[in-house]
């Protein structure tokens, strides 16, 4: 099956594409696999940042090379954010545990550049406002898509870390969690009752064992 021919630009690159792959494969059949970094190629990772900007005059932004797929006359700018390593998470997190492990919280400028780089929608900007007023639940659940493509962190001025910020938040409250239930998993692995678990999930037809594994998880015992 015969695909059309759109021309793009990469990094300065003019090359063919076919209509309906994603950034990362034009670049791949182009031989320019270099030019944009690769990771899960699942939208996951956020290693393949770029900015495109479109021929009709759309209004660009970020974007992952690996999920947008090509348009004929446009630009991507590839947009590599260089890691940093991640602060230990601390247990009860405060603001003042957080000040101490990122100085710049309290630095941000509010212009908004966060917010409008995410291409994942996060309302970066007000949870770096939500994390210095100790809000650590909302600003966890803010950043539960992001992907830690840092371009929050590169376009800062004032050299905020957003998304370090709010990894180390969610970190933080998940250790500081009780889990009573893995207690008693634990206490309970040598009884043999996982093997009489999976033993009751895995007999008979699949429409059995559809409903088996529906009502275990709804009950978290066997019935």
């Amino acid at each position: 099956m015969e695909f059309p021919s759109v021309q793009i630009v990469v990094a300065g690159n003019i090359i063919q594409a076919r209509a309906g792959e994603t950034i990362v494969h034009a670049l791949w059949a182009a031989g320019l696999a270099r030019h944009v970094q690769t990771g899960c190629v699942g939208g996951v990772c956020g290693a393949c940042t770029v900015s495109v900007r479109f021929k009709d005059g759309r209004k660009g932004g970020t974007d992952l090379a690996c999920m947008r797929p090509v348009e004929d006359g446009m630009e991507v700018f590839p947009f590599a954010v260089d890691p940093v390593p991640p602060a230990p998470p601390a247990n009860e997190p405060t603001v003042e545990k957080l000040r101490a492990v990122y100085p710049t919280l309290d630095r941000c400028a509010k212009c908004g550049s966060c917010t409008a780089a995410c291409p994942m929608s996060i309302p970066v900007m007000d949870s770096v406002l939500r994390m210095q007023r100790g809000e650590f639940e909302a600003a966890a659940e803010d950043f539960t898509t992001c992907i830690h493509c840092g371009l929050c962190r590169a376009v800062c001025e004032d050299k905020v870390k957003p998304h370090n910020m709010g990894i180390w938040v969610r970190r933080s409250l998940g250790m500081s969690q009780d889990y009573p239930a893995l207690d008693q998993r634990l206490v309970s692995a040598g009884d043999g009752r996982a093997e009489s678990e999976w033993a009751y999930l895995l007999t008979g037809d699949e429409a059995e064992r559809l409903r088996r594994a529906k009502s275990f998880r709804e009950k978290g015992t066997l019935s």
